[in-house]
């Protein structure tokens, strides 16, 4: 069987590679690939929003935090199974991005950021705030991950836990921003005046975006608690809404993989910037700025004008069989 379309080769490939990680068996390569993963769900979660949608966010953080701390809590206090948690994190979400997006997308542009801006403090706030049941800044701590459904408390057993959450919602967010919902969502990016001709109401669809942006934001929180075991307010705070932004311009907005390439490097540069306790988020700060400067449309841009350079000075011609890099 012939795949016809490049992305979701390269979604395969990727994970037949990330399959071969456990087999090295070294604790560390699982761990940094683990959090590869989470942070690329979180980054593909919000170019949904930025890419497609046109919807800048500042407090995306706030659907990772309410699924990480919702599964914290049921898994500490209701029932100690990380699979159930999971599902209840991820549920969590709904009623948030409901009630936030309702209140925040009648407005577009800088009101609509400096809105989910408030609402991702506010939640940062509370956080900080309800001792009694978040802990406070000290967070929650001891987080299961063996229970009365699964046990996935081995390197191994987690990673391919969350492989499998990886792979399928990549794979269903492609398919949906393939899909006549998907090309709705690409016209209220591209021409939001027009999309009333479609007969689809601008705000409808806009909440429709927002609330499958933020149930993906929620799983990857899920994921992220039951991984690291320990949750803090560290993760609703405005500053984390802005990792998944610095890594969907790294990897590039207009190509669906480029999250994922912007998930990768990011990941890379903090491993090795860290060594430099002192001066690393500078050296990483002027890492990001020379690749969204230095190559237009991200890492993602930079490596299709790579393959059109070499295909065309090295003389030979490539049929290209497969659909586009950018939907």
């Amino acid at each position: 069987m012939v795949i016809r379309d490049i992305n979701l080769a390269l979604i395969i490939a990727l994970t037949a590679l990330l399959l071969l990680v456990p087999l090295t068996g070294d604790r560390f390569y699982i761990y940094i690939t683990s959090l590869f993963m989470i942070y690329s769900l979180f980054a593909l979660s919000y170019n949904l929003l930025f890419g497609y949608a046109g919807l800048l966010s500042f407090g995306h953080a706030m659907f990772f935090a309410v699924g990480a701390y919702t599964t914290a809590l049921f898994t500490l206090k209701v029932l100690r199974d990380p699979l159930a948690g999971l599902v209840v994190g991820v549920l969590s979400s709904i009623p948030v991005a409901l009630v936030v997006g309702f209140l925040t997308l009648r407005h577009t542009r800088v009101y609509f950021a400096i809105l989910t801006l408030a609402f991702g403090m506010l939640v940062y706030a509370l956080l900080v705030k309800w001792r009694s049941v978040t802990g406070g800044t000290d967070g929650l701590i001891g987080i299961p991950k063996r229970g009365v459904v699964i046990d996935i408390s081995s390197p191994t057993a987690y990673y391919l836990f969350i492989l499998t959450f990886f792979t399928i919602t990549t794979i269903g967010l492609y398919l949906f921003i393939k899909s006549r919902w998907g090309l709705l969502v690409r016209a209220l990016g591209a021409n939001e005046d027009r999309l009333p001709f479609t007969g689809r109401s601008p705000l409808f669809i806009r909440l429709y975006t927002f609330l499958v942006s933020g149930l993906t934001a929620s799983l990857s929180g899920s994921l992220y608690a039951i991984f690291m075991g320990v949750v803090t307010p560290d993760i609703a705070y405005w500053t984390f809404s802005a990792e998944p932004l610095v890594m969907t311009l790294l990897g590039g907005a207009s190509y669906y993989l480029g999250p994922v390439l912007g998930a990768f490097t990011f990941i890379i540069l903090t491993t090795i910037l860290a060594r430099y306790a002192e001066y690393w988020l500078l050296l990483l700060g002027l890492a990001v700025i020379a690749i969204v400067i230095g190559f237009r449309g991200g890492l993602g841009g930079m490596l299709v004008s790579t393959f059109y350079t070499v295909r065309e000075r090295s003389g030979v011609w490539i049929r290209w069989r497969y659909s586009r890099l950018k939907i």
